[in-house]
């Protein structure tokens, strides 16, 4: 994947200075993350395991599509017909006009790419065998209108797949930081400016209404109505993490696998595990939906 230094050296600037003030991770390793080829191909991997067929030729949509990254591997390297939808912003480098530039560079289409918002696919009903998201969820206006939105795009017999960080957790990766479960905005500011010193303003802008149960409710009708069946919620992926340590140190989850490490050392991963699973606090959640 061809890369210009005017694209690295922007996004080291810009998205990544951004995380930094958060996150602590140093800018450059933020944007190095950002740009890295590494991370579609384990996206695409994570895609396999619940998809039976060849990936070569699928139509996929990608929900949030940043930078145009994944856009670029899984046409060039997978064949897959992969389409993103990513909102413009103010100026010519927001992530939307990135990705079109990302793929001028590559030679690719940039029809592929819309300016869009994932509440609102500028696409007919059932036109992807895949749909997927990834922490993209916690930055919408409207988590559910998405996740509806996604299974009606997706066609019969496809794939649904939303990563999204789990709010009834202990950890928060865009301030690098412990979260306690459940609790209100207003209270989890107090300790992001007086314990963790930090500017609280972007904390305003996540959807922190997120966990396993707010999931569980928004696709509680589509379960009614036999129009999807539930493939998994991650929690296979939380067992092999935790236990092989096979996890990317992507932006701020090298604190997690530090964390995990540790338990491991401690001899305390299996109850570890249980607890998450118990309490339907392991993060990410990795909602996986097959559309019947």
């Amino acid at each position: 994947m061809n890369i210009s230094d005017k694209i690295i050296n922007y996004i080291q600037r810009t998205q990544g200075d951004f995380n930094e003030r958060f996150s602590g991770v140093p800018s450059k390793k933020g944007a190095s993350d950002l740009l890295s080829p590494e991370k579609p191909r384990e996206q695409i991997s994570l895609l396999r395991r619940y998809i039976n067929s060849d990936l070569r030729g699928k139509r996929l949509l990608e929900i949030g599509s940043g930078l145009g990254v994944f856009n670029v591997m899984a046409r060039t390297e997978y064949g897959i017909d992969a389409w993103g939808v990513e909102p413009s912003t103010e100026g010519f480098w927001g992530s939307f006009e990135t990705s079109i530039e990302l793929l001028k560079e590559n030679g690719l289409s940039t029809e592929k790419i819309v300016n869009s918002i994932g509440e609102m696919l500028p696409f007919e009903k059932e036109t992807f065998d895949i749909v997927f998201s990834t922490n993209v969820l916690e930055h919408v206006m409207s988590p559910e209108k998405v996740i509806r939105e996604a299974i009606r795009v997706c066609k019969r017999g496809g794939v649904i797949q939303i990563v999204t960080p789990n709010y009834g957790s202990f950890y928060d990766g865009h301030y690098a930081c412990f979260y306690f479960p459940y609790q209100p905005k207003w209270f989890w500011k107090i300790y992001i400016k007086y314990v963790l010193k930090k500017d609280t303003s972007f904390a305003d802008t996540l959807r922190t209404e997120i966990n396993y149960f707010t999931l569980k409710k928004w696709i509680a009708p589509f379960l009614a109505n036999k129009e999807i069946e539930i493939l998994s919620y991650g929690e296979e992926i939380l067992r092999e993490r935790m236990n092989e340590l096979n996890f990317s140190s992507w932006a701020s989850l090298g604190k997690v696998k530090r964390w995990a490490e540790f338990i491991k050392k401690l001899g305390l991963t299996k109850i570890a595990i249980k607890f998450l699973i118990f309490t339907r606090s392991l993060t990410p959640i990795i909602l996986t939906i097959k559309k019947i």
